[in-house]
C-alpha cells in the first residue's frame, strides 16, 4: 500500500509540473480581456452566430512588431464599425498600471499560439503618453499597420 501512495504521489507531481511548464499562468489582469476574448484566446460566443470579440489566438494584432499597435489597442479601444462583433473594445489603458499592462501584452502575444517578443512597463509608459486621450481607432485603420 505503501509503494502504491508514494508511486501515486510521484505520478500526481509530474503531471502537475509538466501541465504548469504547458503554458503560463494568466496574469489577474487579463481577467478584463477574458470577459471578451475567453479564456482561450478564441473569442467569446455571445448567444448568437456573431462573437463578442475577435480571437487573440493567431492575431496578427496581437503579435505584430513591438507591441505598439496592441497596446494602442488597449489605450484608445476600437470603435464599432460593422456587425463584424457584437460590441466595442473599450479602452482599457485607465483600468492597468504600466507594469500590468506590459504583463498581460506579454502574455497575450507569447500565448495562444503567439510567439511575439516581451513588452516592458517602460514600453507601456512611453505609448500611454502617445495614446492617452487619443480617440477610439477602427479596424481597417489598424489592420492596415501591419502592412
Amino acid at each position: 500500500m505503501k509503494k502504491l501512495t508514494a508511486s501515486f504521489l510521484v505520478i500526481t507531481t509530474l503531471l502537475s509540473a509538466a501541465a504548469s511548464q504547458a503554458q503560463t499562468p494568466a496574469p489577474a489582469s487579463f481577467m478584463l480581456c477574458m470577459a471578451c476574448h475567453g479564456m482561450d484566446g478564441k473569442g467569446m460566443g455571445a448567444g448568437t452566430p456573431t462573437p463578442m470579440a475577435p480571437a487573440l489566438a493567431g492575431s496578427k494584432l496581437a503579435a505584430f512588431g513591438d507591441g505598439e499597435v496592441m497596446a494602442s489597442i488597449v489605450f484608445t479601444g476600437i470603435e464599432k464599425q460593422d456587425a463584424k462583433f457584437v460590441g466595442i473594445m473599450a479602452p482599457l489603458g485607465p483600468a492597468m498600471t504600466d507594469a500590468q499592462m506590459a504583463e498581460v501584452l506579454t502574455y497575450v502575444r507569447s500565448s495562444f499560439g503567439n510567439s511575439a517578443p516581451a513588452v516592458t512597463a517602460d514600453q507601456i509608459k512611453g505609448w500611454r503618453e502617445k495614446y492617452n486621450g487619443k480617440p477610439m481607432q477602427k479596424r481597417a485603420d489598424l489592420e492596415a499597420r501591419l502592412k
